[in-house]
């Protein structure tokens, strides 16, 4: 044989089976992105192969194949393959927009992770780039969060139930100082007889700069974005390395929980992420004035945000790291919790228990009774726990983060995982354990903990790959969920001569006149003393704004085109404005 033939041959017997397999892999990843873009029909449907060869899509998989040889360096050829996986996984999230599929997706990147060596693919990061790169995640969270909901918002989108109070709420605060509302509870009634919330007082002064509902959406945004700085802290105080630093920003950047606790416009409950995770950076700092400040700021969230300052200062407590302060704060947190709920039951609407955990309330006993279910038969709270409606859920909240919170070795963390299954799982209220819903930032926030936490534990030969595995079944999960979210912005192009329309039908109605409007109209006329939500008032009020669009729960309008009123304004299918005669 001649001799360029012998070096052929040899290079050929040195190659392995797993050259051969990361390079066909990467070419058949390749291809198939490219079968999303110029495929005819959706994947569910045969008309998806309309116009594909087979044999020709084998014949392009091979030759790719063949061309990749032409890369000798082994380490570029399992970055490509690890690209080419992720952005195969991270296109069909984006193009089925299920999640199930998506936690199969994640399932293959997690096998394409593991069954690929990664030790020298991980680069080190300086500080620099790593604070960069966090504070680049967290703009992206807060454009991203802010921009949709502000567009529901413009768009006459978002419901008097939860954010037409809250926007009614914020105008009451900038002219009289007090959280009043009328279209809560249908009454003229301050919001803290339902929930015991003055860390709004923190959002007003930016309210008073641009009142506007747009600038609490934006607030929120910014307020759960910000986390990311503290979460970092804590990285940094674990000796986490800054690539894993950087990894862990992502996960929280685009964690479904936070992503999606927003979706349900404003809540106080958006402040626990981050002044939560700033308890735990001065808890673990040994910082007692920073603990008991954040620990306060914490109890003036909600009325059960207790429950998570109780739950840290326990896990301090036990743990023997912070033994006095632990107990300090936990006995302050058991102590507001019992002033706060007295004072509401006495001079509010008192707590809500019975819509949330009415199963476990067998007498008169309120919350009482609740913990005494669960002592004497908890066996009635497991099966609670583990519906089937509910599994789900405990997905989305653990496959972002790989399992990470479930890899602990100390067995007093399992006092962290109380909030998950007290406020999300044993409850029967559905909105609880939907990660659509504001109730997911306070757990979602001690599982992040517990993920970093558990991290730093683990053995220096595996967790690199956890938390890679981690990061990219974050963004699986993200792109299936919050990026099939584009169409809102074709729909609010498209919606732009409607909402002038709309606009010019409410500017018609003074100022100072009292109203009752359809759900979604009482946002966008929040700046008034006196508006109820059409749906549930029992208020004879001056004016009705009835919302004709389709599929916003339209209101019967035959009542209102009687002698009783006058119509001011129809378009119909959009809009209509009636005062009330004489």
């Amino acid at each position: 044989m001649k001799p360029n033939q012998t070096q052929i041959l040899k290079k050929l017997k040195s190659l392995k089976m797993k050259d051969f397999v990361y390079r066909f892999l990467s070419a058949f990843l390749f291809l198939s992105e490219l079968t999303y873009f110029f495929a005819s029909g959706y994947f569910t449907d045969f008309s998806f192969y309309d116009g594909m060869s087979f044999w020709g899509f084998l014949f392009a998989a091979v030759i790719l194949t063949g061309l990749l040889f032409l890369v000798r360096n082994e380490k570029i050829i399992r970055a490509l393959f690890l690209c080419c996986a992720t952005v195969y996984t991270v296109l069909s999230a984006v193009y089925v927009q299920d999640y199930y599929v998506s936690f199969g997706l994640c399932l293959l990147i997690c096998a394409a992770v593991y069954f690929t060596e990664t030790t020298d693919l991980y680069f080190e990061i300086s500080n620099k780039v790593l604070w960069t790169v966090a504070l680049l995640f967290m703009m992206f969270y807060i454009v991203h969060t802010a921009v949709f909901t502000s567009m529901h918002y413009i768009n006459y989108g978002t419901p008097c139930f939860d954010f037409g109070l809250f926007a009614q709420m914020f105008h009451s605060m900038k002219e009289t100082g007090q959280c009043l509302t009328t279209c809560e509870r249908d009454k003229l009634l301050s919001h803290f007889a339902v929930h015991f919330s003055p860390i709004y007082y923190l959002i007003l002064p930016f309210y008073m700069l641009i009142p506007s509902p747009v600038t609490l959406l934006v607030a929120q945004a910014v307020i759960v974005g910000v986390g990311i700085i503290p979460l970092v802290l804590l990285c940094k105080h674990y000796k986490i390395s800054n690539t894993a630093t950087m990894l862990f920003a992502v996960c929280y950047a685009l964690y479904p929980a936070f992503t999606g606790g927003c979706s349900y416009y404003l809540h106080e409950n958006c402040f626990l992420p981050t002044l939560l995770l700033w308890l735990f950076y001065f808890l673990e700092k040994g910082n007692a004035p920073g603990s008991v400040v954040f620990a306060l700021l914490t109890l003036c969230v909600k009325e059960d945000a207790a429950v998570y300052v109780a739950v840290v200062a326990l896990y301090f407590l036990i743990s023997k790291k912070q033994p006095r302060l632990g107990a300090s704060l936990f006995a302050l947190s058991v102590v507001a919790f019992i002033l706060i709920t007295k004072l509401m039951g006495m001079f509010g609407e008192g707590v809500m228990s019975d819509s949330r955990y009415g199963d476990y309330i067998y007498d008169e006993g309120g919350l009482f009774t609740v913990i005494k279910s669960v002592i004497q038969n908890p066996l009635f709270a497991l099966a609670h726990v583990f519906k089937p409606e509910k599994f789900l859920f405990i997905l989305q909240m653990l496959v972002p983060l790989c399992f990470l919170p479930l890899c602990m070795k100390k067995p007093f963390k399992l006092i962290l995982w109380i909030p998950f299954l007290l406020v999300n799982l044993m409850t029967n209220y559905r909105y609880q354990f939907d990660i659509g819903y504001q109730y997911i930032f306070g757990s979602g926030t001690l599982l992040l903990y517990l993920a970093v936490s558990n991290y730093a534990e683990l053995d220096e030969k595996k967790p690199g790959k956890i938390l890679l595995c981690a990061a990219l079944c974050t963004v699986i999960l993200f792109s299936g969920g919050e990026l099939s979210r584009s169409f809102y912005v074709d729909k609010f192009i498209e919606d732009k001569p409607q909402r002038t329309v709309m606009a010019e039908a409410i500017a018609l109605i003074p100022e100072d006149a009292t109203v009752s409007a359809s759900t979604f109209l009482v946002a966008n006329m929040s700046k008034r003393d006196a508006i109820y939500e059409l749906e549930r008032t029992k208020h004879d009020s001056e004016y009705i704004a009835l919302d004709l669009r389709e599929g916003k729960n339209v209101t019967d309008p035959s009542p209102y085109l009687t002698g009783n009123y006058e119509t001011l304004f129809w378009k119909e299918d959009v809009i209509a404005i009636f005062k009330k005669a004489n």
